[in-house]
């Protein structure tokens, strides 16, 4: 069972791919939106290194702080399978230049990289939802952030588990900034196998990466339905993904549009499973000016 399992997992991965190519969607035209100017004033910001203890979990992180005399909007930043926090400073220095604070912080086994805790046979996303929310729940005691005012920002398999929280959490997070979020996840195990008896104790969601991951991994993400969980948040999202993903087709996150209750799906052309580099330019625009709409007053 463990080698049709593998092999049928890279038949479904084939399949979405070719999918993906066929899906017609709605292109950012640079020129067009930035007719809407970014108001969002610059500022200089500080970095610090700030831990979370929330009972027996230890999260290690980064702040940035911007320059202000008054509180500031928080957003926080959920890496992806198999990263760090070092995935989001890119994005964190452009919002700390803009005026909002964001923490950066390791999943607890969230890969060999993490500074938090690791062991990748402990990895589910019920593990890292707990991450999550531990984090969202003490940063409101920081005594530089706006309470209620705290976005979450998740990549790839982050953007699963930053929208498994919102739609748990709804009234304390303000905005869901998605980026090529991995919907794939929750329903890969239901591609590959008929039951969960048929899922084996150690195999690999992707083959990009090479991180095996344990049954309990499987197991977990089984019941999660992501569309009717993303359905429950009403606060406003921004879904931004390549069209040239490999490894989460761009159909996950068009199959999302009709779930959302205020929310937007735009698609980064030629890009893949990531927004560094050149790409980043293309990203920098609508995130920005999805946050300017969403503040108070707007």
């Amino acid at each position: 069972m463990k080698k049709i399992g593998l092999v049928l997992s890279l038949i479904v991965i084939g399949f979405s791919l070719v999918w993906a190519g066929t899906t017609q969607a709605p292109e950012i035209d640079q020129k067009k939106q930035e007719a809407v100017a970014i108001t969002l004033p610059k500022t200089d910001y500080r970095i610090e290194d700030r831990d979370i203890q929330d009972g027996v979990r230890k999260l290690k992180g980064q702040i940035y702080i911007p320059a202000s005399k008054n509180k500031v909007p928080l957003i926080i930043f959920a890496h992806g399978f198999n990263g760090s926090y070092r995935q989001g400073r890119v994005y964190a220095e452009l919002l700390a230049s803009r005026g909002y604070a964001v923490y950066l912080f390791d999943f607890v086994h969230g890969g060999p990289r993490s500074q938090s805790t690791s062991n990748a046979k402990e990895l589910t996303i019920t593990s890292q939802v707990e991450d999550l929310e531990s984090v969202l729940k003490v940063s409101q005691e920081w005594t530089e952030i706006e309470p209620n005012q705290t976005s979450l920002f998740g990549i790839s398999q982050g953007g699963l588990v930053a929208s498994l929280v919102a739609s748990q959490e709804p009234a304390k997070v303000k905005n869901l900034l998605l980026m090529y979020p991995a919907f794939v996840i929750s329903e890969l195990p239901h591609q590959i196998y008929d039951s969960l008896d048929q899922i084996p104790e150690q195999s690999k969601i992707f083959d990009h990466f090479d991180m095996e991951i344990s049954s309990n991994y499987l197991l977990d993400v089984w019941p999660i339905h992501i569309y009717s969980e993303l359905a429950k948040y009403p606060g406003p999202v921004l879904i931004l993904h390549g069209n040239q993903d490999e490894i989460v087709p761009f159909s996950y996150s068009e199959k999302a549009r009709p779930y959302l209750q205020n929310g937007q799906v735009q698609i980064i052309d030629g890009a893949g499973h990531d927004f560094s580099g050149d790409y980043f330019p293309n990203v920098r625009y609508p995130i920005l000016k999805f946050l300017q709409e969403n503040q108070d007053g707007k």
